[in-house]
């Protein structure tokens, strides 16, 4: 008989639940995690079809490749901006016979193809990565059903409604990834469940995406609304900041999607836990 809370393993215990749902729910849970949980399992509530384990390496492979591209494409635009960059500041310091009609009209082509090559990238990018992430979350259900403050739909719609964005992502992939993690371990000192994968890797790549989104977005205006050359000249500046901070954030993005995946990956093949993988140790009881 399958699990009657994860539905996907074998039921080992006599209230029908498998060995890593009972981990799951002897473990500690977020403040109020509970409390929704069990809201989302009422009688006439609308919810989704039960999650079920699905191998999420092929789509985080060609997501890598994605993010891989488009951070070559940053890279190519970065190159068009420095170029735009160095013009301007010629025509900004009044060295107009430095500057040469042909190089202009190069810079410009430059940056206008980058642009377009840019955004037919980044939309191909996110349709692979979000429904990488998805996948991800699905399969975090299995590992950990009460890790989850949001529902499973904001995985999706959480990257496309404006100012919520900015963190509603981060929250989730926050989730995901505490799910998929190891089992924490127990301290010895006094009982107290330890992390057992720190979010310095997640952080640090949601912080240079928004930072790059926020810095793109600002550079644009100033680029549209620029009179003089030396305003272009600081624009143009910021623009090849968030170029930078987008390869950035591409990189660690990568690195993101291979450690999530991998532990997912892991987690999944060791099959279910014993419950005994959650308490101490016989040879160190916790008073």
């Amino acid at each position: 008989m399958l699990c009657t809370h994860c539905r996907h393993f074998e039921a080992t215990a006599g209230d029908g639940l498998c060995d890593i749902c009972i981990v799951a729910t002897a473990a500690p849970h977020r403040p109020g995690s509970a409390r929704r949980f069990a809201g989302s399992q009422r009688s006439g509530s609308s919810q989704p079809p039960a999650a079920q384990l699905r191998s999420p390496v092929g789509l985080a492979q060609a997501t890598v490749v994605m993010l891989a591209v488009s951070a070559a494409a940053g890279l190519f635009s970065l190159y068009s901006v420095l170029s735009a960059y160095g013009l301007v500041s010629d025509i900004a310091a009044g060295a107009f016979e430095a500057v040469d009609q042909d190089d202009l009209d190069l810079a410009d082509r430059l940056l206008v193809v980058a642009g377009r090559l840019q955004f037919v990238l980044e939309i191909a990018t996110a349709v692979v990565f979000v429904c990488w992430f998805h996948r991800v979350r699905v399969n975090a259900e299995v590992f950990g059903p009460q890790e989850h403050r949001m529902r499973r739909g904001w995985a999706v719609w959480g990257w496309f409604v404006p100012v919520v964005n900015l963190w509603f992502p981060r929250r989730v992939a926050a989730d995901i990834w505490d799910a998929s993690a190891p089992l924490p371990t127990l301290s010895l000192a006094d009982g107290t469940r330890m992390p057992s994968s720190s979010h310095l890797l997640l952080n640090s790549w949601w912080l240079t995406w928004v930072a790059a989104a926020l810095t793109d977005r600002l550079s644009g205006r100033s680029v549209r609304s620029a009179d003089t050359p030396a305003e272009l000249r600081e624009a143009m500046g910021m623009l090849g900041v968030a170029e930078v901070l987008w390869v950035v954030a591409a990189v660690l993005a990568v690195l993101f999607v291979r450690r999530l995946t991998r532990m997912q990956d892991d987690k999944a093949r060791r099959g279910p836990l014993v419950a005994a993988a959650a308490r101490p140790a016989p040879n160190h009881p916790v008073p």
